[in-house]
């Protein structure tokens, strides 16, 4: 299958999924069946591959983080299926973006900045996930960067997946805002976060 069509299926499914949710209709078995077979083969064609196509992008970057959340604010039950749906959309994720092989040197070079602004001082996202807090400074250095390079990486027909994973790390920012407001007790540091979530999400999608 063609990576155009391969695409507009996994979206057509994504999006029937979601309508359903935002409705209130509940979890969709058979969409969501749907949406699994249609990211299954999206894995299968691009595990082996450096890149994704760009087009994909926003799509496979949200639909963890959407589900996720849409879990938060149904019934107990309801909550589990979407829970568990979520979890295991996420593996199927995670085979499209398996890093592999070596990208292409200039791509390399755009991204080497931010990886590095991502890992010094000790990598942002662990220290988030260790509850040592969101470090500001570091944050603004990893917004600075993402922004000086951004358009040019729009430029790119296929997007590198260690920079897909790294979007998908930053639009995922919001999933620790519950975690230090309910279990670390930390509101101030809950509301930083999704302020850098906002930020971060204009950033990458406008």
């Amino acid at each position: 299958m063609k990576d155009k069509e391969l695409i507009d299926a996994f979206e057509r499914s994504e999006i029937n999924l979601l309508v359903e949710l935002r409705m209130g209709n509940g979890f969709h078995e058979k969409e969501y069946e749907k949406l699994v077979k249609t990211l299954t083969i999206c894995a299968d064609e691009w595990e082996d591959r450096t890149s994704i196509p760009g087009e994909v992008l926003q799509t496979l970057i949200e639909l963890y983080d959407e589900l996720y959340n849409f879990s938060l604010i149904y019934g107990v039950e309801e909550s589990i299926r979407i829970k568990k749906a979520a979890e295991n959309t996420k593996k199927l994720i995670q085979r499209c973006t398996k890093e592999v092989g070596e990208i292409e040197p200039e791509k390399a070079r755009v991204i080497a900045r931010l990886i590095e602004k991502i890992n010094e001082n000790g990598n942002f996202f662990q220290k988030l996930q260790n509850g040592k807090g969101m470090d500001e400074q570091q944050f603004e250095r990893i917004y600075h960067e993402l922004s000086e390079i951004i358009d040019e990486i729009y430029s790119w027909r296929d997007i590198p997946k260690v920079l897909v994973n790294i979007f998908i790390n930053l639009c995922e920012l919001d999933l620790f805002v519950g975690q230090y407001r309910d279990e670390f007790k930390q509101h101030e540091e809950a509301n930083k976060i999704y302020d850098a979530y906002e930020r971060i999400f204009s950033l990458i999608f406008g």
